[in-house]
């Protein structure tokens, strides 16, 4: 089985490939960022390669199943999902939930100093240069930081559905930040107190506190933090056999195997019989940020154009 996925990292391939493997599945991955995976599924949606996706938001796959890049398959765990994450028609069920929040280094500011909301960052002066922006759009969690301001500022009678505030606030947000330049790494100035402020999504923290010896505290501003479930499928290739696939997804989506690559990665799993596998600095963070209300169907009919006016327009250089 082909896999393409965006939550391949840090090991997660060999480790999936190792299990995969004591069920008599030989597995080749494709692993790239969210937007690169979901571009390469819709360009070979009439010659697909892929046979499992897995790892992209609501958003990306209600776009799949829109063209027809998804075949329906309802796995044997779907009953232990909660109700409210069953939205993909049978196509797509999650298996994990990443939050993406601010997180600012108390070595170098106080509570009191952190901003409280992502808007807070492009208004005031003394944040100029000292927080992390996107440095571009091609990747689910950078997206994420850009939603996390637009979603507050919905207008149906605004551009791409967006009040001109809206848009005004990312401009700010992008001009008053850093980017970090090529080959540098971001965690070292976090590390140093040169970006005391930063974004990150909640299963990558803990590896990174441990590696670079750093403590990232969460903000969680009144709205909430933007939460996506990742979301697996299967990929349509035409009058076919999908008994390998629907196997695979059965295992992989399972309490058992959760749990277990909860444990090892760090991951929040959708699946409520496998949170025993929640490591403590993770429910740590949940418990430190609130899900911020998303309507995914509003997400999908504008990203794309969202991200095309703000690479276009927005970003300062």
């Amino acid at each position: 089985l082909t896999v393409y996925s965006n939550s391949l990292s840090d090991g997660r391939s060999e480790w999936l490939a190792e299990q995969a493997k004591g069920q008599g599945f030989d597995l080749e991955f494709v692993d790239a960022g969210g937007g690169d995976i979901f571009n390469r599924l819709l360009a070979e949606k009439n010659a697909p390669l892929a046979d499992i996706t897995f790892g992209l938001d609501e958003s990306m796959f209600f776009s799949l199943v829109d063209s027809d890049v998804l075949v329906p398959f309802t796995p044997v765990w779907a009953a232990e999902l909660p109700a409210d994450s069953l939205v993909g028609d049978g196509f797509f069920h999650a298996i994990t939930e990443q939050r993406i929040f601010m997180v600012y280094n108390e070595e170098f500011m106080d509570a009191a100093d952190a901003p409280t909301k992502w808007e807070d960052l492009g208004n005031n002066p003394e944040y100029k240069n000292i927080y992390r922006i996107p440095g571009n759009l091609s990747g689910g969690t950078n997206q994420k930081s850009i939603l996390s301001i637009l979603l507050q500022y919905q207008d149906p009678n605004g551009e791409l559905g967006i009040s001109e505030q809206g848009w005004e606030e990312v401009g700010k947000f992008l001009s008053n930040g850093y980017n970090v330049p090529e080959g540098v790494s971001s965690n070292d100035l976090f590390k140093s107190g040169e970006l005391p402020i930063s974004f990150d999504y909640i299963s990558g923290i803990p590896k990174k506190e441990a590696e670079f010896e750093f403590k990232m505290t969460p903000i969680n501003p009144p709205y909430g933090a933007i939460a996506m479930r990742e979301q697996i499928g299967i990929i349509n290739k035409g009058d076919k056999d999908y008994s390998d696939q629907e196997r695979f997804v059965d295992w992989f989506g399972s309490a058992e195997v959760q749990s277990a690559w909860a444990n090892e990665f760090g991951s929040l799993p959708v699946n409520e019989k496998a949170l025993d596998g929640v490591q403590p600095r993770i429910k740590e963070l949940a418990d430190a940020t609130s899900p911020m209300d998303v309507d995914w169907n509003f997400v999908r009919e504008h990203l794309n154009e969202w991200i095309e006016k703000v690479e276009l327009e927005l970003y300062p250089y």
